[in-house]
């Protein structure tokens, strides 16, 4: 009897699996699409949220609420129709004063590990007014162990893309109306 009960025990401790019922556990962690890590591939993605209005209005707008977010504006091409702001390192969760991140979770990934936002306006004519989109690229820093220094030919330190931030696009967007809002009733009230 103590036999047999000595197998029941032994089949049931072992569990009826036979192999990973999820064959992304078997896989290493670095296995991934290397495409992901490029902001190419997340810039081109189609934009969330998009804004009208007359150009130059819309491009003040824009760097307006850059402004406002504290960022710092990069490049200024109207030609292209691009306005970017320099990369700018997350908020942490005890900085309340800053908005640069959508969600509560962003601003706990930002306070673990080095996250930076790109905001990248984009401008395209339509019909008689212009659309500025904007695409806000989140970036995390690797660094290369320094035992491992040696071992590698390009810099220790780099960033590479994680995701798009929808959320602030979103919030972004809404204070590009409010400031295009604030000039179509100055100009109401100059009249």
């Amino acid at each position: 009897m103590r036999i047999v009960f000595a197998f029941i025990l032994m089949f049931i401790t072992t569990g009826c699996i036979g192999r990973p019922a999820n064959p992304a556990t078997t896989q290493p962690v670095t296995n991934v699409d290397p495409a992901l890590a490029e902001k190419d591939y997340w810039l081109d993605k189609p934009a969330t949220v998009e804004v009208r209005g007359a150009f130059a209005p819309l491009w003040q707008a824009c760097e307006d609420t850059a402004h406002e977010y504290l960022f710092r504006i990069d490049r200024r091409d109207q030609r292209s129709g691009l306005l970017t702001t320099e990369p700018m390192i997350t908020r942490q969760w005890w900085e309340a004063w800053r908005k640069d991140a959508g969600t509560f979770f962003d601003s706990e990934e930002a306070t673990l590990a080095s996250i930076r936002r790109t905001i990248f306006f984009q401008f395209k004519k339509d019909g008689d007014s212009y659309t500025a989109t904007p695409k806000i690229l989140v970036e995390k820093e690797s660094k290369v162990d320094p035992k491992y220094k040696s071992e590698i030919e390009g810099p220790a330190t780099y960033w590479y893309a994680l995701r798009r931030d929808e959320v602030l696009e979103k919030k972004v967007a809404k204070s590009i109306r409010e400031h295009l809002d604030k000039v179509s009733k100055a100009q109401a009230a100059a009249r």
